[in-house]
């Protein structure tokens, strides 16, 4: 069993918290049949290691000019044609600007690229490969996430620490954002994790709405109340 692919470890709730997503957001996107989810009660965890890496890349794939569509029909035809499970969790995809491509190679030729939606190869323009935040292991897939709405400290997940839980070194985050929650100054819990108090509040910031704004109408003074 390979805990990146056999393993639910988050819920929906828990994937769109980790990457910074509306929960509608990530509802149409796994309708879409562009990523890869299991089947289960709301509330249970359904989505793996490799579903959560794929969710992070085709937001990025999104960020990037492609269509929701074109990303679904690569998805798909790798899954149905190739056999090949999470695909957008892979680093054999490249991407350039409008379509995801797949690396061919032919005897007495160069390496190329072909468009995995229609298999045209041959394909001119400057390719981009995978998204800087994950940690590819030796067979092609995703090894660890960094989870890119932290900034100024890298919160890491591993399926093989922790089932998954986001990391600081060897600080799960979610035992800082408890303890914020009790009440804890940031330099009480700094202190008591090891962290520096800045990125305590790094750690925080994701987790904190703003509030709610709410318009008032301004009202013109009456003077006669004031005599």
């Amino acid at each position: 069993m390979d805990p990146r692919f056999d393993l639910p470890l988050y819920t929906r709730a828990e994937v769109a918290l980790h990457l910074g997503l509306p929960a509608t957001t990530l509802g149409d996107w796994l309708r879409s049949g562009a990523l890869e989810a299991g089947s289960g009660s709301r509330g249970e965890p359904t989505i793996t290691f490799a579903g959560l890496v794929e969710t992070h890349m085709l937001r990025h794939l999104r960020r990037s000019g492609l269509s929701l569509q074109a990303i679904g029909e690569a998805a798909v035809a790798l899954r149905s044609r190739a056999g090949r499970h999470y695909p957008l969790a892979w680093s054999g995809l490249a991407y350039d600007g409008r379509d995801l491509l797949i690396e061919i190679s032919n005897e007495g030729r160069e390496h190329g690229w072909e468009r995995i939606r229609d298999s045209q190869g041959g394909l001119p323009g400057v390719l981009r490969r995978g998204s800087a935040a994950i940690g590819w292991a030796d067979d092609g897939y995703a090894a660890t996430l960094r989870l890119v709405i932290y900034s100024d400290i890298d919160v890491i997940v591993d399926p093989g620490r922790s089932y998954g839980r986001p990391m600081v070194d060897d600080v799960p985050v979610e035992n800082v954002i408890d303890q914020v929650r009790t009440g804890a100054s940031y330099r009480e819990i700094a202190a008591k994790f090891n962290l520096e108090d800045f990125e305590v509040e790094a750690l925080v910031r994701p987790h904190i709405r703003p509030p709610a704004f709410r318009k008032t109408r301004h009202l013109q003074p009456q003077t006669d109340s004031l005599l």
